[in-house]
């Protein structure tokens, strides 16, 4: 269960544009600000939060990075996500929202007979 809501605030055109115009310069060419690879249709193009949208992050250029799909995998994956998490867990135990256990109300399974031994000595019998 996710306590940040589902409303996720995208970024409006004009600042997706000037974030493109920031990632183009000084040559004209779009590089991903992550890597500085050349951005295209095959590596694609995310504009991406830098403090997630989920912790607070607002949508404006500040906060608006442009990265190719590896990046923007990569921060997402190992970073953003896990910060969330933990925020969701910190959240949940301060406020008290973590279900309550319950003992099982039956009454088990039966005891196992006990195990023929398999480790006493072998007596070997006279003749």
């Amino acid at each position: 269960m996710k306590l940040r809501g589902t409303s996720r605030k995208e970024f409006p055109l004009s600042v997706r544009k000037l974030a493109m115009a920031r990632c183009c310069k000084p040559d004209g060419v779009p590089k991903c600000e992550g890597c500085g690879h050349m951005l295209s249709k095959r590596t694609g193009t995310i504009y991406e939060h830098v403090i997630p949208d989920g912790l607070g992050g607002e949508p404006t250029l500040e906060n608006c990075k442009v990265h190719c799909k590896n990046c923007a995998d990569l921060k997402t994956f190992t970073e953003d996500n896990p910060r969330m998490q933990k925020a969701d867990c910190v959240f949940k135990k301060e406020y008290g929202l973590e279900p309550q256990r319950k003992t099982i109300q039956s009454r088990g399974f039966p005891k196992a007979r006990p195990q023929s031994s398999a480790s006493r000595p072998l007596r070997v019998r006279e003749v």
